[in-house]
């Protein structure tokens, strides 16, 4: 870790995992809950980065901000997957699957390297991140997966390699919830549904919505939802 992580309060540094740094900012209340067992962390995922999906993307920091203002979890981290920011190594450009490992790595991390650190952590991502989140979605630590405007559309999914990610979230016995716009151009309603057949997962449709949730009140509701979830 580059800079000394914070107990309480944000920080912000390079996380080493694998064979990359990946730039962080984290905010942690490490004694949010009294039994350590029950501690959580979210870990957030941004869109596409070969698109310039990062952090910093406003969906991406409005549900950092959501999470982090609850005072409820031990850590709430956002990140600049490889090759993003100041993020070392190169970003993939079909299948994520060098994501994926580094989203595990660094969950393990977490568990493993922070002073009181979190017991489980609920993965969280936006877009492309969503599938690369879906990817890990197994792991025994991951006590639920959040969805956000999933790019499981024929055309999106296939040009991206994410149709096996999406099958991992399908398969996997967290708790998941699902967001998506009803004016999201990389995925219908009809699609996400036929693709999620099975997954027992919480689909949450908002009208009106695109896949940028241009609109500040769907983005609100989807803060306000995923708090509630």
């Amino acid at each position: 870790m580059e800079a000394q992580v914070k107990s309480e309060g944000e920080t912000r540094t390079l996380l080493a995992v694998r064979d990359v740094q990946l730039e962080c900012v984290m905010h942690r209340n490490a004694y949010a809950s009294s039994k350590p067992e029950e501690a959580v962390a979210v870990v957030i995922l941004h869109p596409y980065s070969w698109l310039g999906g990062s952090m910093y993307d406003h969906v991406v920091r409005a549900l950092y901000s959501a999470f982090a203002s609850t005072g409820k979890f031990n850590t709430v981290l956002a990140y600049n997957s490889r090759g993003v920011g100041k993020s070392s190594g190169r970003a993939s450009m079909y299948g994520a699957k060098k994501e994926v490992e580094d989203l595990r790595a660094l969950c393990r991390s977490l568990l493993g390297n922070l002073t009181h650190p979190p017991a489980k952590i609920v993965l969280v991502g936006y877009s492309h991140g969503s599938c690369v989140a879906a990817g890990a979605s197994m792991e025994p630590y991951v006590t639920g997966v959040c969805a956000v405007s999933p790019p499981v559309g024929a055309l999106a999914s296939s040009a991206l390699g994410l149709k096996d990610l999406w099958k991992v979230f399908c398969e996997a016995q967290a708790p998941k919830f699902v967001a998506l716009g009803t004016a999201d151009t990389f995925c219908s309603e009809k699609a996400l549904r036929k693709k999620s057949q099975g997954s027992n997962a919480d689909i949450k449709i908002y009208r009106g919505a695109d896949h940028f949730w241009s609109s500040t009140g769907a983005l609100q509701a989807l803060q306000s939802n995923l708090l509630e979830w």
